[in-house]
């Protein structure tokens, strides 16, 4: 609001001199607090810094990203929060602030600067908490959004107070149950806008893209493989079918499938060194955030796969939150591209619905505080998972609580 006067006064031709003494004016504590809280909720245009405030940056998946999110130009500011001191994300600051690009780094270690991290941010990337390890690779969604909601939550809550024009994207798992808890505890604090909240399914469609590029020897750059429905094991729908391969083996599709939805157990069982595949999940979630902050300043930019909140569900599937792909514009989401399914991918998302609806009802009841009940047609027998070993890495963890 201020700016904008401003800038009337310059265009009025105003006396250099006036103008110096109002600058000074507005350089008052109360006038620039006035001016903070009149951009929440004045519509008026933003002075928009380009900042991308990563938090639980210290994580794995956080370092990665934050590596990628430093060499692209068109941030100029990346913030890179953590609240776990374990995760010591000023060294890994310090490390990343070495490389020779324009974007400048900011570092925050502690939950009493998580305002000053959020303050001014177009693009706010939740990632960071507990993630599954081996041999606990077998841990239900369930269990892992227990061990994590409260840091979304904290987060998101923030977010509503400091920030509540920016896009949020999630990445913490379980991607279902932690994207309903946001929008619903948005909703709560009266500041959600569907447009700007996605949950990060960038890791299933990469994977999903790669495999079938690598069977028919198409380029990857070139193609587009979504993932539909949910982010989970259970709940993600690769559909195969829309890269129309003329030599794409239809006979492969349910090994396919079946792959990208163990990818991660068989990552954790393949490295056996209490790893994920934090790599490839940091380069997925980092170019899933470029192309929002494309979206916003540059041009429409489609992305391959992102957990929202549909503006018509009755054009898709009849699912109120589906991930499918997006067109991210200057105001956040402003097309939804629903993918047509053949017979085999349209019996595999019903299969695949109530598994979703029950992760999406788990979350939405800790956020508006209902009681959870399971869903009564939730009958998935891919999803059983077997009870986790009492390994040396979880005897130790015992035995330190």
């Amino acid at each position: 609001m201020f700016r904008q006067m401003t800038y009337l006064l310059r265009s009025n031709n105003v006396s250099s001199q006036t103008i110096a003494k109002y600058q000074n004016y507005v350089m008052s504590e109360a006038l620039a607090h006035l001016e903070r809280e009149c951009e929440k909720y004045c519509p008026v245009p933003r002075f928009p810094p380009k900042k991308v405030t990563v938090v639980g940056a210290g994580s794995d998946v956080g370092c990665v990203a934050s590596l990628f999110l430093k060499q692209e130009k068109l941030i100029k500011t990346l913030a890179l929060y953590d609240d776990d001191p374990n995760n010591k994300v000023l060294g890994m600051a310090t490390d990343v602030a070495h490389i020779d690009t324009s974007t400048e780094i900011e570092a925050y270690q502690g939950r009493a600067f998580l305002k000053t991290a959020l303050w001014d941010a177009d693009v706010v990337l939740i990632c960071g908490g507990h993630y599954v390890m081996p041999p606990c690779c077998n841990i239900e969604d369930r269990e892992l959004f227990f061990e994590n909601l409260q840091h979304v939550r904290t987060v998101t809550i923030a977010c509503a107070e400091f920030c509540p024009h920016a896009v949020i994207a999630i990445q913490t798992p379980p991607v279902d149950c932690n994207f309903a808890l946001c929008i619903h505890t948005l909703q709560l604090a009266r500041v959600y806008d569907k447009r700007k909240v996605l949950g990060v399914n960038a890791i299933n469609s990469m994977r999903a893209n790669q495999l079938f590029c690598s069977i028919t020897g198409s380029d990857p750059s070139t193609r587009s493989t979504p993932v539909i429905c949910g982010t989970g094991r259970c709940t993600r729908v690769p559909v195969f079918s829309a890269g129309n391969a003329s030599n794409f083996p239809q006979t492969q599709v349910d090994c396919l499938t079946r792959l990208v939805r163990e990818a991660d157990d068989i990552i954790c069982k393949v490295k056996s060194n209490s790893e994920q595949g934090h790599l490839s999940m940091g380069f997925a979630t980092a170019r899933f955030v470029v192309n929002i902050m494309k979206g916003l300043f540059e041009k429409p930019t489609f992305i391959d796969s992102a957990l929202v909140e549909q503006a018509h569900p009755e054009k898709c599937y009849n699912m109120p939150i589906c991930a499918t792909p997006v067109t991210v514009g200057k105001n956040g989401i402003q097309e939804y591209a629903v993918p047509n399914l053949n017979e085999a991918e349209t019996r595999l998302l019903e299969d695949s619905k109530c598994d979703l609806e029950d992760m999406l009802n788990l979350g939405r009841c800790h956020a508006v505080g209902d009681e959870y009940f399971v869903h009564p047609s939730k009958i998935c027998p891919g999803c059983y998972c077997t009870p986790c070993r009492v390994c040396e890495p979880c005897r130790r963890k015992r035995q330190e609580t």
